[in-house]
């Protein structure tokens, strides 16, 4: 049932007594509210903004100093009033559509001044400026697709940073955690905080990488972004940041599959991550079991560091295969087939890197792959099934 069915049907159960008006609310706040706003029109805004930009660069030697400015400032005042005034008195979707080509007008009149000027910032200082002004759209109108904006301005920002100074650029980390964040929480759903926890893992590996950390520390960020998703005061729609702190730490640990070895012992660690990952780790698993769920400890079995472990990288696979089995069993206890889901999942790719890591080397490459794929078969048609076996417990 979409929200509009149960919007109807709700207020037809306060009518008959069977639920409070303050039960219907809750009810519905668990239900997503569609924006609307058409995607071709987003693409639309976009292939239109991407062509004034490529239009003006072509052409922008070519034009007076006092004609760049006038065109600059012409295109972006009549997109931004034209996009308020549809916004406010006709239709929302264009409106945001002719604000989002306004944004694009922006940005790109940032890079074209300071070429003009001949301004360069040796920081991502330009991606700041840009931000602040899709933020600033943010606060005005609170439509979801101008915060994907907002998000994918900062996070282009961080990794042009990242990219080309080797840096983490501060400010961009401050906008993104203390004014997004604060949005999100607001005003959020789960689209956009997966979104919101993807630019965090990105944004999180260009930090780590930008001071020359090493790796494990991102078993530390992404261990703090699976705490803040089950904090007892947060909203629902947070709990989504769960989801991708698992699938990022499943990552680093298929990643350390093929990394780590039996010299992985050698590997230089700072005891400061280790104070710091026993204290949110001794959280973690109190948290869990705390919560009415018994199974999230699973989780966190993802979140153990074998780097200082000789074999790590067979430690890491039996890691994999634990959560993969974790959650396959909790599934046919307690019939759900989510959780079925999940570890089918799971175990299915852990099978496919283990097959990788200890058979490339030793066969011939068309029966490695040949035997592989009658492996990921059989086993895919076994687990298929069991999961429809449970499926179907559930309906019944």
């Amino acid at each position: 049932m979409n929200r509009g069915q149960l919007e109807k049907e709700s207020g037809d159960w306060v009518k008959d007594g069977i639920i409070t008006t303050a039960q219907r609310n809750r009810i519905l706040s668990r239900y997503e509210k569609k924006s609307g706003h058409p995607v071709l029109l987003t693409f639309a805004a976009l292939f239109i903004g991407l062509g004034f930009l490529t239009f003006i660069a072509s052409n922008w030697s070519a034009l007076p100093d006092m004609v760049k400015m006038s065109v600059l400032l012409f295109f972006l005042v009549a997109f931004y009033g034209v996009g308020a005034w549809v916004y406010q008195s006709r239709s929302k979707a264009v409106g945001l559509s002719l604000l989002l080509i306004a944004l694009c007008v922006f940005g790109s009149g940032i890079f074209l001044t300071g070429q003009m000027y001949n301004f360069t910032s040796f920081s991502a200082f330009p991606f700041l400026v840009w931000s602040l002004a899709a933020f600033g759209l943010l606060i005005v109108f609170q439509e979801s697709i101008v915060f994907i904006a907002a998000l994918i301005i900062i996070t282009a920002g961080q990794i042009y940073s990242g990219s080309m100074y080797q840096d983490f650029y501060i400010p961009l980390g401050v906008l993104f955690l203390a004014g997004m964040g604060w949005v999100l929480y607001r005003k959020g759903n789960r689209l956009l905080t997966a979104l919101f926890a993807v630019s965090y893992a990105i944004q999180s590996l260009v930090f780590i990488f930008s001071y020359n950390w090493s790796y494990y520390w991102l078993i530390l960020l992404f261990l703090l972004l699976y705490i803040v998703s089950h904090l007892p005061y947060g909203q629902v729609h947070l709990r989504t940041f769960g989801s991708i702190a698992v699938l990022s730490i499943f990552t680093v640990n298929v990643f350390q599959v093929f990394l780590l070895g039996f010299e992985s012992e050698d590997v230089e660690y700072s005891n400061l991550f280790f104070l710091g990952w026993s204290i949110l780790f001794i959280y973690a698993v109190i948290q869990s079991a705390m919560e009415s769920t018994k199974f999230n400890w699973i989780d966190l079995l993802l979140f153990i560091p074998v780097f200082r472990i000789g074999a790590g990288d067979l430690l890491s696979l039996l890691l994999l295969f634990a959560y993969s089995l974790g959650w396959l069993l909790a599934g046919y206890r307690k019939e759900r087939s989510d959780w079925v889901a999940k570890g089918t999942a799971a175990l299915l790719i852990t099978t496919f890197v283990a097959y990788f890591q200890l058979a490339w080397a030793f066969m011939d490459r068309s029966i490695f792959f040949f035997t592989g794929g009658l492996i990921l078969f059989v086993l895919s048609y076994f687990l298929e099934r069991k999961r429809r076996q449970v499926k179907g417990g559930e309906t019944e």
